[in-house]
């Protein structure tokens, strides 16, 4: 009987050389599969040796391991462990890969209860933090995992930007029986879209409505117990036209109302002009040295 979408059990693995192991096995497996783009494959940076402090990101939906590069690498200059993995059916060469259509809410569950399991190998705090899909994720951490001390929450899509809330349940729901719709990110420039060379270009209906199930399980949770992770930080983006901020706002409400230790809420301005992705240093009018240096004090 397959696990619950909260019952991913953990299996901690502490020993530097085991978790550096498992790491390698999951790099070899994803550059084993046909069509897979190598320089997209898990990020891993150490210091060779278990480090006070790991970091574990998370990078969004139809993206790939280089969105987070450059932010792991300040996390690893400051003396951290940093572990960026490939998500899984992402970093395929061809962006218009059948594989957008695969996610799934529990695999994603199962895949990132076993990266922080991983984590124990490399640092002794451990930090979990991702965008958009990737922020979902490290939502269901801040609930669940209480053997990370930090979750920083960015930008996490919990209900898209062009439906209301209390409508998202009902239409993420018809994603999962209707057919499937491959839709562009922009269905102007198509393949011209600019931002970065290595994301798919198009989305899925039906894997959106997954990663929602999956947020609305931890929104649901959330309402009823105090989240797991006692440090938890949520970034939103003002200028926001992809996710849904008001649900993001629901979730740290519910968490505060639970009994959360301490729930802070950081917002990126209008003003700046930030795209939803906000970690690419590829896209346009983006300001990684100032959206690094917020997020770098939410680390640690």
């Amino acid at each position: 009987m397959p696990a619950s979408i909260f019952q991913s059990p953990a299996m901690l693995i502490q020993d530097f050389t085991s978790g550096l192991e498992k790491i390698q096995a999951l790099q070899s497996a994803e550059i084993a599969q046909p069509d897979f783009n190598p320089n997209l494959k898990t990020i891993l940076l150490t210091h060779g040796q278990k480090t006070r402090r790991a970091v574990l990101w998370f990078h969004g939906y139809t993206a790939a391991t280089p969105q987070f590069r450059p932010l792991a690498e300040h996390s690893f200059e400051r003396g951290c462990n940093v572990l960026v993995p490939c998500v899984p059916h992402h970093g395929f060469k061809d962006r218009m890969s059948s594989e957008v259509s695969r996610v799934k809410a529990q695999e994603l569950l199962d895949f990132t209860s076993k990266m922080v399991d991983v984590m124990h190998a490399l640092g002794d705090e451990i930090v979990v933090g991702g965008l958009s899909m990737g922020g979902a994720l490290a939502a269901w951490v801040a609930q669940e995992r209480p053997d990370v001390k930090t979750a920083v929450i960015v930008a996490p899509f919990l209900g898209p930007f062009i439906i209301a809330a209390p409508l998202t349940r009902p239409v993420a729901h018809a994603t999962q029986l209707l057919p499937d719709i491959r839709q562009w990110w922009d269905p102007v420039k198509k393949e011209a879209i600019a931002g970065p060379e290595y994301g798919y270009l198009q989305h899925s209906t039906r894997s959106l409505g997954q990663i929602l199930k999956l947020g609305f399980q931890v929104a649901e949770t959330a309402r009823r117990r105090p989240p797991a992770v006692a440090d938890i930080w949520l970034a939103l983006n003002d200028n926001d036209h992809s996710v849904n901020n008001v649900m993001a706002e629901r979730l740290a409400a519910s968490w505060q109302k639970a009994g959360a230790k301490s729930v802070r809420t950081f917002h990126f301005p209008v003003s700046l002009g930030l795209p939803h992705d906000l970690i690419s240093i590829e896209q346009p009018n983006a300001k990684p040295q100032l959206v690094y240096g917020e997020l770098m004090k939410m680390v640690g």
